[in-house]
């Protein structure tokens, strides 16, 4: 039998959405839930019969630190010529969908150095949605640029290229707690720098699950993960399970992992990454300013097949893998 309890948010007034035969299809926690279809109209309400036109408006809808939803329907499509500001706190970002039928967000024509999204609030997740590089787009744009504590990005699908850049920047000192686990990042034409970049000191970050491919993109430029040592402590990261495939841009020696701390004690773990470079000239990891420990990372150069283990910890970069 189906039960339903009504109230004023979700389907059609369902505010813990519809369960059937005891299973929901769709779980919710306490707060508003605003849809998003840009195939819906544009109805200003943000309920299900009746969705916001865009991301933007959803967020306009938000109360701070309310836990409130933004549903983004299956197969909602946006293109941005200039950057989306998201300024408030406690909120969630939800896409539904598999694959390209996934809400997909499009960078147009971002002018050089500007942001797709940028979250200047505290504990917002976002959570399957696509990005999308297409020319022509603006120079050395960024996807996501984040500015609070709490990020939490998942199973999303990036593209970078030509003109996006970087996947993610996180640029304010003193936060905490930026998670990226579960993504797809994918070089999709030549001339990417970074996929993650930290900064400015940071502390607890977890970067965990995802995979990395640039062959298509024919390297990446500076590297993976960065994380830039800044005044004071940072560190205590975690960075592992993830896999990178194809880095080198044209050959070019590239730190996957370019990870510093100017106080060592804080540093961090890099660990069980499972790495294929374009040459050995490759760096798994370099240090310079200490701290952070690398531990059974895995390396291998394109096209040999077989990987070298590598157990090493402390500060001494990686440059080499035995030739196969």
């Amino acid at each position: 039998m189906a039960t339903a309890r009504r109230s004023s948010s979700s389907y059609g007034g369902f505010a813990d959405g519809v369960i059937i035969r005891g299973m929901p299809l769709l779980t919710l926690y306490p707060g508003n839930i605003y849809w998003v279809d840009s195939a819906g109209g544009g109805g200003s309400k943000g309920t299900f019969n009746h969705p916001c036109l865009t991301l933007a408006a959803a967020h306009d809808l938000v109360t701070t630190d309310n836990g409130d939803i933004i549903v983004l329907k299956p197969g909602h499509a946006e293109t941005y010529t200039a950057t989306v500001d998201f300024s408030k706190s406690g909120f969630a970002i939800i896409g539904l969908g598999f694959g390209d039928n996934r809400p997909t967000f499009t960078n147009g024509v971002l002018a050089a150095g500007d942001d797709m999204f940028d979250f200047a609030g505290d504990d917002i997740v976002v959570y399957n949605i696509k990005w999308k590089e297409a020319a022509p787009a603006g120079s050395a744009a960024v996807a996501f640029n984040v500015s609070g504590d709490n990020f939490h990005i998942e199973k999303c699908y990036i593209e970078l290229g030509a003109k996006t850049l970087t996947f993610l920047t996180h640029d304010t000192t003193a936060k905490y707690g930026l998670t990226v686990v579960d993504n797809t990042i994918i070089g999709t034409a030549a001339g990417p720098d970074v996929a993650i970049r930290i900064e400015t000191t940071h502390l607890y970050a977890k970067i965990a699950g995802n995979y990395f491919s640039w062959h298509a993109s024919a390297g990446i430029d500076t590297g993976v993960i960065v994380c830039v040592s800044g005044t004071t402590a940072s560190g205590c990261h975690r960075v592992f399970d993830n896999v990178s495939v194809g880095h080198a841009d044209g050959g070019a020696s590239v730190d996957v992992f370019l990870l510093q701390s100017v106080t060592p004690t804080y540093g961090g773990l890099c660990y069980d990454n499972y790495i294929m470079g374009a040459d050995r000239s490759d760096n798994l990891g370099n240090t310079p300013a200490g701290g952070f420990g690398f531990i059974h990372n895995y390396i291998t150069e394109l096209g040999k097949g077989v990987p070298a283990a590598i157990d090493i910890e402390g500060v001494v970069p990686i440059n080499t893998t035995p030739a196969v």
